[in-house]
C-alpha cells in the first residue's frame, strides 16, 4: 500500500529535477496551483479578440469616432487608414502627409478627422469620403500632438518648435500661439472645452484656461522625473492622468493640483493613457509591449493585455467602454474586450521573460 507522504515527496523531487533541466521559467509552469509563490502570482494576461492588419510600418496613432463605428489609424509612412470598428473591414486609406502621422482626432459630430504629422502640418479630412478639407500650416517643426475640443470649435496642436497653437476648426484660422512652452508631446481638452492640458519634455504638465479671451496658464503640475508623453482628462473633468518616460502614470486632482496616485507597473516608458467613458478605469500603453488596466479611484492594477510584439504607442476606449483598441510598432491594431467587473478578475498568469529594448525615438 502506497504512502501518501512519500508520493508527494517523490512528485516534488520529480518536478524539481525537471526544472533543473528545463530552466526556472519552465519550473514555474510545472508548479501546482497551491505551490505558486507570491512572486509568480500576477494579474490576468488578456489576449486580443481581433487583430487588424493593413499597415506595413509602425502605427503611432489611433482615434475612435464618437458613435463607435469608425476607427482611424496613422502610421510612420504618412498614411491614415479608416476601419469599420465592428467588422474590422478596411474602408479607406488617406494619403497626403509627407512624414509620419503621430496624432489623430475625430470631431464630436464625426464630420472631421484631424491628423498631425512630422511634416510640420495638420490636415483636416472628411471622415466619410476621405476628401482633404484643408491643411493647417504654421508650425516650424514636427507636429507632435493634436486634440479637438469636445464642443467641436477648436483644435490644439503642439510641436517640436516649442509652441502650442489653437485653431478654429471650421475656418482653419490660427487663433493663438503659446510660445516657449518646450517640446510638448501631448495635449488634451477638458470635457467642457474650457481647459487644455499639455505634457512636456521638461517633465511638467501645464493646465491652461481657455475661456478668458486668451489662454492663461493656471497650473503647473510637477512630479514626473522624465518627459510626459501623454495626458488625459477624466470624463467628469476633475482628474488628469499623465503617462511618462519615467515608467509611471500619475493621477492629479485638478482643483488644487494634488497628486492622488502614482501608478507603477510598466517596465518601460508609458506612451499613452486613456480613461474609460465611465471614468472607473484607466488604460496605459507602453514601450514594454503591454497594456495595463487600472481601477479608479483606488489606482490598483487589475489586468494586463499582452499580444503586441513591439511597443504600444496608442490606446483608446470605444464609447461604450467594452472595447479597448491599441496601435503598435508591430504594424497591427488589436481589439480587446474590457472586463466588465474589475472586482471579479481573479485568473492567474505565469508568464515570465525579459523584453529586449530598443533605443527610444522620442525625447532624445
Amino acid at each position: 500500500m502506497s504512502n501518501p507522504i512519500v508520493n508527494k515527496i517523490t512528485l516534488v523531487l520529480a518536478i524539481t529535477s525537471t526544472a533543473t533541466l528545463a530552466g526556472f521559467s519552465s519550473y514555474r509552469l510545472l508548479l501546482p496551483f497551491q505551490m505558486v509563490t507570491p512572486g509568480a502570482m500576477s494579474l490576468p494576461m488578456i489576449q486580443p479578440y481581433q487583430t487588424l492588419r493593413g499597415h506595413s510600418v509602425w502605427i503611432y496613432a489611433i482615434a475612435i469616432s464618437p458613435d463607435g463605428n469608425t476607427l482611424a489609424s496613422g502610421s510612420y509612412n504618412g498614411t491614415i487608414k479608416i476601419w469599420n470598428l465592428h467588422t474590422g473591414k478596411l474602408l479607406h486609406t488617406f494619403k497626403g502627409h509627407a512624414d509620419a502621422v503621430v496624432s489623430l482626432a475625430i470631431s464630436s459630430d464625426r464630420r472631421v478627422l484631424a491628423s498631425g504629422s512630422w511634416d510640420n502640418r495638420i490636415k483636416l479630412w472628411n471622415l466619410e469620403t476621405g476628401t482633404l478639407i484643408r491643411t493647417l500650416e504654421g508650425h516650424k517643426d514636427d507636429v507632435e500632438a493634436i486634440a479637438i475640443s469636445p464642443n467641436g470649435k477648436s483644435l490644439a496642436s503642439s510641436s517640436a518648435d516649442n509652441t502650442i497653437k489653437l485653431w478654429n476648426l471650421d475656418t482653419g484660422k490660427e487663433l493663438f500661439t503659446l510660445q516657449n512652452v518646450g517640446w510638448v508631446k501631448s495635449v488634451a481638452f477638458s470635457p467642457d472645452s474650457q481647459k487644455l492640458a499639455s505634457g512636456s519634455k521638461d517633465n511638467s504638465i501645464r493646465i491652461w484656461q481657455l475661456n478668458t479671451g486668451s489662454p492663461t496658464l493656471i497650473q503647473t503640475l510637477i512630479g514626473h522625473s522624465q518627459g510626459v508623453s501623454s495626458v488625459a482628462f477624466s470624463p467628469d473633468g476633475q482628474t488628469l492622468a499623465s503617462g511618462s518616460m519615467d515608467k509611471t502614470i500619475k493621477l492629479w486632482r485638478l482643483g488644487d493640483g494634488k497628486l492622488l496616485h502614482t501608478l507603477a507597473g510598466h517596465s518601460q516608458s508609458v506612451w499613452s493613457v486613456a480613461f474609460s467613458p465611465n471614468g472607473q478605469t484607466l488604460a496605459s500603453g507602453s514601450y514594454d509591449r503591454t497594456i495595463k488596466l487600472w481601477n479608479l479611484p483606488s489606482g490598483k492594477l487589475f489586468a494586463n493585455f499582452a499580444g503586441h510584439s513591439k511597443s504600444v504607442w496608442s490606446v483608446a476606449f470605444s464609447p461604450n467602454g467594452k472595447t479597448l483598441v491599441s496601435g503598435s510598432s508591430d504594424e497591427t491594431i488589436k481589439l480587446w474586450s474590457v472586463p466588465s467587473d474589475t472586482t471579479k478578475v481573479t485568473r492567474l498568469d505565469f508568464t515570465s521573460g525579459k523584453t529586449r529594448l530598443r533605443k527610444n525615438r522620442f525625447f532624445i
